[in-house]
């Protein structure tokens, strides 16, 4: 099921969020942009995704794949109003 999401930088993401992207990538935190969590997501349950994991693929229908786990991606095409469209595949 495809998603729309916003892109947000470190500073619009909410303390709580800001700590998860801290304990992840430590400096590089702040220059990043992140997809933005859902209302009602925490990072004790969920995933932030940075666009700094997402490798661009040439010629799909998606500009990139961030990798989940062995069986598991999440497609990201980036749109022109500052949001991506994801797919979980």
């Amino acid at each position: 099921m495809k998603q729309i999401r916003n892109i947000v930088n470190y500073f619009e993401l909410s303390e709580e969020w800001q700590e998860e992207a801290r304990r992840n990538l430590d400096e590089l935190a702040e220059s990043v942009s992140y997809l933005e969590p859902l209302e009602g997501q925490s990072p004790d349950k969920h995933i932030l995704y940075d666009l700094s994991e997402c490798m661009r693929v040439e010629g799909k229908d998606y500009d990139g794949v961030i990798s989940i786990s062995n069986n598991c991606a999440l497609t990201v095409k980036l749109l022109d109003d500052g949001t991506a469209e994801i797919e979980r595949v």
